[in-house]
């Protein structure tokens, strides 16, 4: 059978999140149901996949208020093993922004790992939200399996639910910005026994468009040389948080093997969220 989306709003469906939860991230730290059904009933957004009668992933966001804007903030988005990797989350992610749309929202944000590129492909390439806003070690030490060693930096994600940038990103895959990929690179790198290590470092630049490569295997750096990953996670928190304050926005991601190319743009962000053709 195909697998099935809808709400979560009675009490049966949200005390499958928690064990759900606990599955998808193996730990034993989630959030109890108490605080689930509260949260559901006082504005949050939850939404279960289905395959048959089984809950195999979800998503759970809840209202948010930030410098006087309100917005929902997009928390957690799971799925067992054995579906992932099949363009659920994607499904996932366009119903949210519909519901949202309908209880009166026009953005959405969320945090991810910038170094975790899978994620920034689904939430830049995708999706059409964009990122304007670093966190330096946004949650503290975190022991998990993806996070153990290094800050915890993230990205914080914006999706503009109503903007032409957002609708253009779904109705198809939209283009990287003319020009992007022979933009200039604020960071050298060089691959040694198939891992890449930052070098050099750019703080200069003033070109309307510039890249910033990272590894597209973040994980499997880790494992070979944590101090190489480490270096990545200091020389790319310096320089996006340096370029960010300067203006700059990353819009789109440029994908390779072994590299993964996110594009900073220094343009108006009114311009970003109309999106028009630029050729």
């Amino acid at each position: 059978m195909p697998i099935t989306f809808r709400k979560l709003t009675e009490p049966a469906d949200l005390q499958l999140v928690e064990a759900l939860e606990r599955a998808v991230w193996n730990t034993d730290e989630v959030v109890p149901y108490h605080m689930t059904i509260t949260v559901a009933k006082f504005g949050g957004l939850f939404i279960g996949a289905f395959d048959d009668d089984e809950m195999i992933g979800f998503l759970y966001s809840f209202p948010g208020f930030t410098e006087g804007e309100p917005h929902l903030c997009s928390h957690m988005l799971g799925f067992l093993p054995a579906y992932r990797k099949q363009g659920l989350g994607v499904q996932l992610k366009w119903l949210q922004r519909d519901e949202a749309l309908a209880m009166g929202h026009t953005k959405i944000t969320w945090t991810y790992d910038p170094l975790e590129t899978v994620n920034g492909i689904l939430n830049i390439v995708k999706l059409g939200g964009i990122v304007r806003t670093y966190l330096p070690d946004c949650y503290g030490v975190l022991d998990d399996e993806f996070n153990r060693g290094l800050p915890t930096d993230r990205f914080l994600v914006e999706w503009f639910l109503d903007s032409g940038r957002v609708q253009r990103h779904k109705e198809g895959s939209v283009p990287p910005p003319a020009l992007a990929a022979n933009a200039p690179e604020i960071l050298a790198y060089e691959t040694v026994d198939d891992v890449p290590r930052p070098l050099d470092v750019r703080f200069d630049l003033d070109e309307s468009l510039l890249l910033l490569p990272v590894p597209a295997h973040f994980q499997e750096v880790k494992r070979t040389d944590m101090k190489i990953a480490a270096d990545w996670r200091a020389k790319t928190s310096q320089l996006f948080q340096h370029y960010f304050a300067r203006g700059y926005t990353v819009t789109h991601i440029l994908r390779d093997l072994e590299i993964v190319r996110y594009v900073l743009e220094k343009r108006s962000f009114s311009s970003i969220l109309q999106e028009a053709d630029r050729g």
